[in-house]
C-alpha cells in the first residue's frame, strides 16, 4: 500500500466510522471468545505433558460387571513385573477415603488428600523431593508434603525437613515429615496434600486378590505393543485370581473367559477421558472448541457482510485506479491489507476484553487461567486465526471490489452484480442465524436437563441432613449406641445414623455375592440403625433394620435394582453369600440415585455387621431446619465428650451441598453456553443490522415509487421484511434437525434424562423472529418515514 492508499483508506474508514467500529467490536468479541477458549483448552490438555514418559505410562484398570474400576489387587503389580518383560516399572498408590488431622505448634490442620505409594511411583509419575533424593531401599516411610501444605503447616520455616507432626490429636501418633515435594512443572493428575512412600505399601495387609483397593501404574518399555501387553496382563490377572482359591471361595469372584478383565488407560487420558470415570471435562473441552470455532467463523462472516455492504462507497475509487493502470491483483492486495489491519486492531481489543473478563471466566469454570501465561502453542493458534480471519473476511469483498468495471462505475452504476450480492448476503445471514438458533436450542435443552437433575426425585432427602467426617470406626452397632443417644438428645434432631458412604461421596466398593449358586456384583454399604429413616429412603417390601430386634444386625437390606439383577421375585428371606458372611434379606428399599444422574443405579446391598472391610465413619444427622445452627454449636462444644473415638475433630458438611457437586460440571457447561449463546445472538443481530441497512439502501428507489403509488407504512413494512422472515425460517429449518441430533447425543451420556420436546425449538423460533423485529423492522420503519419528494429530485 502506498501513502495515498493509506490516506484514502483512513478517510473511507472515518466516513463510515460507526459501521466500521461496530464491525471491529463484533470481530473483537469473537476473537476474545476464541482466545479464552484457547487458553482453557491449552490448560486442560496439558496435564502431565511435562512428564517425558507420558506416552509410556498407563493405569491398570478392571472391567467390572457394573462398569470399569480404577482399583486392582496389591499383588498384581509384582505379577506384572515378573511375567511381562515389556513393563519397565510398576507402582501402586492408595488414597485415604477420609480427611486426616495434623497437629503442629501452629495449630490443627486437615489433610484432605493423603496418598500412600510405592517408591517406584515417584519414578513413574515424576515426583521429586526438595533438597534430597528418595531412598527406595529405606525400611521406613518417607513422608512428603505438597508445597502449599508445607507453607500452611510450617509458615515460618523456609526449609521443611524432618519435622514432627501429631496425627489424629494433639498428643496423638507422632510422624516425621521428611520434606517437601517439588511442585509439578505443569498441570498434573496427581494432586495431594501429603504422600508417604514405602518400599511395599501392601506389606502387612490383606494380600488376597479380593482386596482390590490399589491404583496400579505401569511404565512400559519403548516400542512395546500396548494392545498385546493388555491381553497379557489380562491373562496374568485371571490366572492369579483363579489360583487364589481360598479367597475365591469366600468372595465368589467370577471372571468371564471371553471378555477382558483388564484395561490399560493411558496417563494422557486420565484428566479428560478416563476409562473408569466421568468424561464431562472432555465434553466441555469439545463443546468449547466447537463453539469457539463457530463463533470465530460467524464473526468473520459477519465482518465480511458488513464490509461488503460498504463496498459500493468505494466503487469510484476502484474505477479511477483501474483507469490509471492499477491492475486487479494490486487492488486485491490493498483491500486485504486494510482488512488485515482491522483484524489486527480487533485482536488487540480482544486481548483487552479477555484481560477484563478472564476472572469471571475462571470463576464459571473453577480454574485459574492467566493471560500472562500464554504458551507458544496458543500464540501459534492466534496467529493462524488472525491470518485465517483475514482470508475468510477479506478475499470475497476484495474480489468483489476489485471486480468493479470502470465504465459502469463512472457511468454511475455503482454496484454491479447486485443480485449475486443479495444472494450471498442472505446466505451469510442465514448461516449466522443457523448457528445462533442452534446455540439457543442447545442451551435450553441443557438448562432443562440441569433443572431436571436438581428437581427430580433422587430417592432420598439431602436437605437438612448434616454428616460428620469422623475418624472413629463404628462397625459394630452397639459401639454407636451411646453416641447416637447423646446426639438425639439435642433439640431439633430427628434421626441419627452412621454409614461407610454418603450419597454424592465416594462410590461404594463392589463385592461379589452368591445367590442360588449364581454370582452377582453388588455395591456394598455399611449402615447403622435408622440409616434409611435419616435419609428418608422409602421401603418397598419387608422392613428396615430395627434396634428392637438385635438379630437384624446379621441380616441385609437390598435395593430394587439388586432384587431385579438377582432375579428374586420373592427376595424376602433369600440368603446372600459374600462379603465375609451369609445374610438373610429382610427388606427391599426403593432405588437411590446416590451417584447422580450420569450413571445408572447400581445393585446395592446394605449391611449392619459386614464381615468385609467396610469402615462406618460417616455420622449422619437429620434435623429441623431452624434447629441446625444451634445443633451444630452444641455438637461443637460437646464433641470431645460425645465422640470418645475422635473427640478432637469436629468436621461437618451439608449433604445437599456434597450431592450438588455431582452437577458442577454440567452447570459449568450451561453457564459457558449462556455466554456463547448471547454472543452468537449478538453477532447474528449485527449481521441482520448490516443486511437490513444495505437492503433498504439498495431498494430506496423502489420504496419511493411504492410510496408515490399510495403504499402505506404497514404495506411497505410487510413487503420489505418478507426476505428476512424467509431467511429466519430457513435458518430454523436447518438448525432444528442438527440441534436435535447434538442434544440427543449429549443426553445419551445420562442414565436419567429428559426427552427433548418442541418447546426449545418454539422458543428459538420466537427469539429469532423477535430479533428480526428489533434489528430489521425498526430500520425499515425509519426508512419509510422519508419524504418521497427528496428522493425524486433530479
Amino acid at each position: 500500500m502506498t501513502g495515498i492508499d493509506i490516506k484514502i483508506a483512513l478517510r473511507t474508514f472515518l466516513k463510515g466510522k460507526w459501521y466500521n467500529l461496530l464491525n471491529i467490536a463484533g470481530l473483537a468479541l469473537g476473537l476474545a471468545a476464541f482466545i479464552a477458549v484457547t487458553l482453557y483448552v491449552d490448560n486442560e490438555t496439558s496435564y502431565d505433558t511435562w512428564n517425558k514418559n507420558i506416552d509410556r505410562i498407563f493405569l491398570v484398570e478392571r472391567e467390572m460387571p457394573n462398569g470399569p474400576s480404577a482399583y486392582t489387587p496389591g499383588k498384581l503389580a509384582a505379577e506384572i513385573k515378573a511375567q511381562c518383560p515389556e513393563v519397565e516399572e510398576t507402582g501402586r498408590m492408595n488414597t485415604a477415603l477420609y480427611q486426616l488431622p495434623f497437629h503442629t505448634p501452629n495449630g490443627r490442620f486437615m489433610i484432605r488428600k493423603w496418598i500412600g505409594a510405592d517408591y517406584s511411583i515417584a519414578k513413574i509419575l515424576g515426583i521429586k523431593p526438595k533438597g534430597f533424593n528418595l531412598n527406595s531401599a529405606s525400611p521406613t516411610t518417607t513422608v512428603l508434603l505438597s508445597e502449599q501444605t508445607a507453607a500452611t503447616l510450617f509458615p515460618h520455616d523456609s526449609l521443611v525437613q524432618n519435622k514432627t507432626v501429631n496425627m489424629m490429636s494433639k498428643n496423638g501418633m507422632p510422624m516425621i515429615v521428611a520434606g517437601v515435594a517439588e511442585e509439578a512443572p505443569g498441570n498434573t493428575n496427581l494432586n495431594f496434600d501429603c504422600i508417604g512412600f514405602d518400599k511395599d505399601i501392601t506389606q502387612g495387609k490383606d494380600q488376597s486378590y479380593a482386596n482390590q483397593i490399589y491404583q496400579t501404574y505401569i511404565l512400559v518399555r519403548p516400542g512395546a505393543n500396548v494392545e498385546q501387553l493388555s491381553e497379557k496382563i489380562d491373562k496374568v490377572y485371571k490366572e492369579a485370581v483363579q489360583a487364589d482359591t481360598s479367597q475365591v471361595a469366600k468372595q465368589s469372584i467370577t471372571l468371564s473367559s471371553t471378555k477382558p478383565a483388564i484395561y490399560l488407560d493411558p496417563l494422557k487420558n486420565l484428566h479428560l477421558k478416563p476409562h473408569y470415570g466421568s468424561q464431562v471435562n472432555a465434553q466441555i473441552v469439545k463443546s468449547l472448541v466447537i463453539l469457539a470455532l463457530i463463533i470465530l467463523i460467524v464473526t468473520g462472516v459477519n465482518f465480511t457482510n458488513l464490509y461488503v455492504s460498504q463496498a459500493n462507497k468505494r466503487s469510484k475509487e476502484v474505477g479511477i485506479k483501474k483507469v490509471n493502470g492499477i491492475v486487479k491483483h494490486q487492488i486485491i492486495v490493498q483491500f486485504l491489507t486494510e482488512i488485515f489491519l482491522q483484524c489486527l486492531s480487533a485482536l488487540t481489543l480482544a486481548f483487552v476484553i479477555v484481560a477484563v473478563g478472564l476472572p469471571d471466566f475462571n470463576q464459571v469454570l473453577s480454574i485459574n487461567l492467566l493471560i500472562t501465561n500464554i504458551s507458544l502453542n496458543v500464540i501459534i493458534q492466534l496467529v493462524a486465526a488472525l491470518l485465517g480471519l483475514t482470508l475468510l473476511a477479506g478475499v470475497y469483498p476484495a474480489i468483489i471490489m476489485a471486480g468493479f468495471k470502470p465504465i459502469e462505475v463512472l457511468r454511475g452504476n455503482q454496484f454491479v452484480g447486485k443480485d449475486a450480492f443479495l444472494w450471498v448476503r442472505n446466505g451469510i445471514t442465514a448461516l449466522q442465524f443457523t448457528f445462533a438458533i442452534g446455540f439457543v436450542i442447545t442451551l435450553i435443552v441443557i438448562n432443562q436437563q440441569v433443572n431436571y437433575m436438581k428437581t427430580e426425585d433422587t430417592g432420598f432427602t439431602a436437605k437438612q441432613v448434616v454428616y460428620i467426617e469422623n475418624l472413629g470406626i463404628y462397625n459394630h452397632p452397639d459401639k454407636f449406641t451411646s453416641v447416637s443417644n447423646r446426639i438425639k438428645a439435642i433439640t431439633g434432631v430427628k434421626n441419627v445414623s452412621v454409614a461407610s458412604n454418603v450419597p454424592g461421596g465416594y462410590v461404594p466398593a463392589s463385592y461379589e455375592y452368591n445367590v442360588k449358586n449364581k454370582a452377582y456384583s453388588l455395591q456394598t454399604i455399611g449402615v447403622g440403625y435408622n440409616y434409611f429413616e435419616t435419609l428418608n429412603i422409602g421401603l418397598k417390601a419387608g422392613q428396615f433394620f430395627s434396634s428392637t430386634f438385635k438379630a437384624d444386625s446379621a441380616n441385609a437390606v437390598i435395593n430394587e435394582t439388586a432384587a431385579k439383577a438377582m432375579a428374586l421375585n420373592n427376595p424376602l428371606g433369600a440368603i446372600v453369600e459374600g462379603c465375609g458372611g451369609n445374610y438373610k434379606v429382610i427388606g427391599v428399599v426403593k432405588d437411590v440415585k446416590a451417584n447422580g444422574f450420569e450413571s445408572g443405579i447400581q445393585p446395592t446391598i446394605y449391611l449392619m455387621n459386614a464381615g468385609c472391610n467396610l469402615l462406618k465413619t460417616q455420622i449422619m444427622i437429620s434435623a429441623e431446619s431452624k434447629a441446625i445452627p444451634a445443633m451444630l454449636a452444641t455438637l461443637n462444644r460437646q464433641w470431645s465428650d460425645i465422640n470418645k473415638l475422635d473427640g478432637d475433630n469436629f468436621n461437618y458438611h451439608f449433604l445437599d451441598e456434597t450431592y450438588g457437586k455431582l452437577f458442577t460440571k454440567q452447570e459449568q457447561l450451561r453457564s459457558v453456553l449462556i455466554y456463547f449463546s448471547a454472543l452468537a445472538v449478538f453477532i447474528a443481530s449485527l449481521g441482520f443490522f448490516a443486511s437490513a441497512a444495505q437492503a433498504i439502501r439498495l431498494r430506496m428507489k423502489e420504496i419511493t415509487i411504492r410510496k408515490v403509488l399510495g403504499a402505506n407504512s404497514a404495506q411497505l413494512l410487510f413487503t420489505l421484511s418478507k426476505p428476512f422472515v424467509y431467511v429466519v425460517i430457513t435458518a430454523n429449518l436447518i438448525a432444528w434437525p442438527v440441534s436435535l441430533l447434538i442434544t440427543n447425543r449429549w443426553l445419551e451420556t445420562f442414565a436419567y434424562r429428559i426427552h427433548v420436546s418442541f418447546t426449545p425449538f418454539a422458543m428459538a423460533l420466537f427469539i429469532s423472529i423477535a430479533i428480526v423485529a428489533i434489528t430489521v423492522c425498526l430500520q425499515i420503519a425509519r426508512a419509510i418515514r422519508f419524504n418521497p419528494a427528496s428522493k425524486l429530485k433530479v
